[in-house]
């Protein structure tokens, strides 16, 4: 038997040429039954990997290609869990101080469980032995094995390339004569023959659009061959029996679903026991039995999984943001939780229904999952923050994105020498989540596409096809940090652009491997509000948003009246229509709101039967009087998984965590010989508990038809706050919201000039001024002044430049004395004029005070 130890996927990016799901499939097609992982510079799909292959009854061998500084490589493979936990201390080592290439120390010093290959044609050795210095080529070959010892391989390779059979035989004598065994591999970078083309392809995109110095392989034989070929090939038994005996000794096995927490667990949950207690007493005046007994369950559960460390840390992180005057709050499933509500305020989920089990129960094993919000202008002080804060046991969670149709076609295109206005002609009417293999089928049915010159193109398309799936390259996670004591050893990592450690994993990998994550987001309305309480304050008005009434009258008047531009969750059109239809008057009714304007209670046409009930339009009914008290408060329409929760629990007298795991079973798009056997055991569970066959299928009916789309109850209680909270600010401080909002960049759905078109109706708006106006908008006679920051090419250092001359040396009186005083480009000075931002100065006159009419403003100078 032959074992391929050399393997490049496309996680080797814009090299390998094939997907994993591809790589299995071929692996199975010939019958082999272990496959190795050897992807450039990391371990980027080495999870995915050792999941499919043991899904598939394959073994994994797990390694990677290691670089050193004159650009050789060798291939190091895991021989068991230590080794794999070397090889990421390695990876790390190297990345994040060593400037990503290795040394002879750094090896040295992370051998342990490691085999090591020499690199073929890309290693030291075969590049010294084709210059001739056979006795470099020793001294190099002694050193790795004075590293590696009896783990070191001379790696043997033969491409039918020029030299080849040669090399091979001298690598085989120089294996003797050193006693290092030779084992053969092929370096393989695609499946077939003909995949070559699109690794070429691939490398192409490296060149033309990346400006690397990076080379396709000489020839189409880098590919994964049967072990006749490669007997073939290498024309000696012991380099290809070697392949399959050192496969046969490898013994890893990857810790998969255990978690690994940071911080200990029994010292971590007295922490956290303590801090809930000593917050019961300023959330709660007086202590009901209920408040207690709930507490102590959560707890419980949450000591027993281990979780403890989570909580405090996500506490620990919105603690630093609140000293530092960062606006945070969290969102999700979790505000559902107690424990949460005492580490972070915001909603009492005892006083709103929301359940801990939505969250966290019994019969669910994957990690919480706690969002945090932030000020999306702080959150990177946050972000940095942590990952200080827990140096060495954190990073950053990373994305890998594959190519969409749009992005290969693109690239694609630019290694054809199309210029910018032809490939975007070609991709106009490409949907952004198109993958390349539907191409063909969209071009067929989409009528936009019907004159694309895309019909025409029929190499492009067939490129853009094989490139479906394939990783493009590692980015970052939009806010995912990951904290754990053992990071080191689980998870390889890098620098990211800004300079932080980014795990090689994305979240899904992490989590199987029960590493910790947290997402720490942004959130523009956090900063809206943050901008408007600073006005406020300046002003001497001190306001606590967390104390303001959840009753006040302005507010809702303002929600009734749908004049909700700028405000969170509830601006959209559609949203302000049906603020008109509901007309809230509490904020339950803000919660329900904003869970029926969603996609799926909409397509289910859950919106008008619950406003009918609510008017008294149709008659309120439950399907059975027992769930009553759980329907009571949306007049008998399910609108939260929550409620769905307490109906299955309800029906079948089973448990909120057997209801939850049910819920969850119950996916969209699930086969219907699935769906039929969950109906039959949900029925079953119901007949059990005395429940009538009959209504129990009509109940099922009900709730599988909304499990897939249902709106948590707690999520939505989350927004609803800030939304209240930032209609509350509108409703009683108009310009100073209007401030905050404008200077927060684009916060909603509405760009500027809509939100100060709204404003005029109550303010004077000042158009852009050269003698009045800063980078941002500001107050000025009771109305908003315009910033430089809405007209096209005048940056933030330009505008510095005016304010900075202005304040020194007064105020402009002429055109030709302003540009001689800032020697502003005359493209910006024409945008300055196209904005009247010269009005009453060329005249030689200082600017009179009047509003002006925003349609007027030509939008062109609209960043």
């Amino acid at each position: 038997m032959f074992v391929h130890l050399r393997v490049r996927s496309g996680y080797s990016f814009l090299f390998g040429a094939f997907t994993l799901k591809a790589l299995l499939e071929k692996v199975k097609e010939l019958g082999m039954d272990s496959i190795a992982l050897t992807d450039r510079n990391g371990l980027y799909g080495a999870v995915k990997f050792y999941q499919l292959c043991r899904k598939e009854g394959i073994k994994p061998v797990i390694g990677m290609e290691a670089p050193f500084e004159d650009g050789s490589l060798i291939v190091l493979l895991a021989k068991d869990f230590s080794g794999y936990k070397n090889l990421c201390r390695l990876i790390s080592k190297v990345n994040l101080h060593s400037k990503g290439t290795l040394s002879l120390k750094l090896l040295h010093d992370y051998s342990g469980g490691i085999y090591c290959l020499t690199g073929g044609r890309e290693g030291k050795i075969w590049r010294l032995i084709t210059l001739g210095k056979v006795k470099e080529a020793e001294k190099f070959s002694l050193e790795l094995k004075s590293i590696f010892w009896e783990r070191l391989f001379i790696e043997v390779q033969n491409h039918g390339l020029k030299g080849d059979r040669e090399m091979m035989e001298a690598l085989i004598s120089l294996s003797r004569r050193l006693r290092i065994p030779p084992v053969a591999t092929n370096s393989v970078t695609f499946l077939k023959k003909e995949d070559f083309q699109i690794h070429r392809i691939l490398v192409e995109i490296q060149r033309v659009i990346h400006h690397r110095k990076v080379y396709p392989l000489p020839s189409d034989q880098f590919y994964l061959k049967t072990k006749k070929e490669m007997k073939k090939a290498i024309a000696f038994s012991e380099p290809i029996e070697n392949a399959a005996a050192l496969a046969r000794s490898i013994n890893l096995h990857l810790p998969l679903g255990k978690l690994h927490p940071p911080g200990n667990p029994a010292e971590e949950f007295l922490r956290l026991s303590r801090l809930c207690y000593q917050n019961l007493s300023r959330k709660y005046r007086f202590l009901p039995a209920e408040v207690i007994k709930r507490l102590d369950h959560e707890l419980s559960l949450i000591k027993e999984r281990g979780y403890s460390s989570y909580f405090l840390v996500a506490h620990h992180i919105f603690e630093f943001a609140r000293s530092k005057g960062i606006r945070c709050s969290i969102r999700g499933s979790a505000a559902g939780s107690l424990v949460s509500y005492l580490l972070f305020g915001g909603i009492d989920p005892i006083e709103h229904g929301l359940l801990f089990e939505r969250f966290l129960n019994d019969g669910r094993f994957d990690p919480p999952d706690i969002d945090l919000d932030f000020d999306s202008e702080r959150r990177e002080e946050v972000m940095a923050y942590t990952l200080e804060r827990y140096e060495g046991k954190a990073a950053l969670v990373a994305t890998i994105p594959t190519f969409r149709a749009r992005s290969a076609l693109r690239e694609i295109g630019r290694t054809f020498g199309y210029s910018y206005p032809e490939i975007s002609e070609l991709t106009r009417f490409v949907p952004y989540h198109l993958s390349p293999s539907d191409i063909p089928e969209a071009l067929r049915r989409l009528p936009e596409l019907s004159d694309s010159p895309l019909q025409d193109e029929h190499k492009l398309i067939e490129l853009a096809f094989k490139l479906d799936g394939l990783p493009r390259q590692l980015s970052v996670h939009l806010g995912g940090v990951v904290i754990s004591e053992e990071l080191a050893d689980l998870v390889p990592l890098e620098l990211s652009p800004r300079g932080f450690p980014l795990s090689q994993y994305d979240k899904d990998d992490l989590e199987a491997l029960g590493i910790t994550r947290f997402d720490l987001l942004g959130l523009r309305m956090h900063t809206a509000i943050s901008k408007t309480l600073a006005y406020l304050q300046s002003k001497g008005i001190e306001l606590d948003l967390e104390s303001i009434p959840l009753d006040d009258c302005k507010t809702y008047e303002l929600l009734r009246s749908t004049e909700t531009v700028g405000v969170f969750q509830v601006e959209s059109p559609g949203q302000r229509q049906l603020l008109g239809r509901l007309q809230p008057r509490t904020f339950s009714d803000i919660v329900i709101e904003i869970s029926l304007f969603r996609p799926g209670p909409m397509e289910a046409k859950m919106i008008d039967p619950y406003l009918k009930r609510r008017s008294g339009k149709e008659a309120i009914s439950y399907p059975h009087p027992s769930l009553k008290p759980i329907l009571k408060e949306t007049y008998g329409v399910l609108i939260f998984q929550e409620q769905v929760l307490r109906v299955i629990q309800e029906l079948t007298g089973l448990g909120l965590d057997w209801a939850d795991d049910f819920r969850r079973s119950m996916k969209a798009n699930r086969p219907r010989e699935e769906m039929e056997a969950l109906k039959e055991k949900f029925v079953s569970a119901c007949l059990g508990n005395g429940i009538d066959k009959e209504l129990a299928e009509e109940v099922w009916r009900q709730v599988s038809a909304f499990a897939s789309y249902g709106f948590c109850k707690a999520h939505a209680a989350c927004f609803a706050i800030i939304t209240y909270q930032s209609a509350y600010l509108k409703a009683n401080y108009p310009l100073e919201f209007y401030l905050g909002l404008l200077n927060s960049g684009p916060v909603g759905s509405y760009p500027h000039r809509v939100i100060l078109n709204e404003a005029r109706r109550r303010f004077p708006v000042f158009p852009p001024h050269v003698n009045f106006s800063d980078y941002g908008y500001k107050e000025e006679n009771g109305g908003i002044r315009v910033g430089f920051s809405v007209i096209k090419g005048l940056g933030p250092k330009m505008a510095a430049r005016i304010i900075k001359e202005r304040n020194s040396r007064g105020p402009f009186l002429s055109l030709p004395e302003f540009e001689r005083r800032t020697r502003i480009p005359a493209r910006t000075v024409e945008a300055l004029l196209q904005a009247s931002a010269f009005e009453g100065v060329e005249e030689g006159s200082l600017w009179t005070e009047r509003s002006f009419q925003l349609p007027l403003l030509r939008r062109s100078i609209w960043k």
